[in-house]
């Protein structure tokens, strides 16, 4: 599950990178999107994997 946490990194960074005008013709507002949605997925896993390893929210899935 180490691959979540690097897709992560890759959104997060891009959609900084896009949020702070860094890539040419890309509207900023949809890096702020790219990384609310890699935030939000990353969570979203991990919630799941917790749920799916033991049945309960006690955050013991690392993922």
């Amino acid at each position: 599950m180490k691959s979540l946490k690097y897709l992560s990194y890759v959104g997060k960074f891009a959609g900084l990178v896009t949020a702070l005008d860094g890539i040419p013709f890309v509207d900023p507002s949809v890096g702020v999107i790219v990384f609310a949605a890699a935030s939000l997925l990353k969570d979203t896993a991990n919630r799941i994997g917790d749920l799916l390893d033991d049945g309960k929210p006690n955050k013991s899935f690392r993922g």
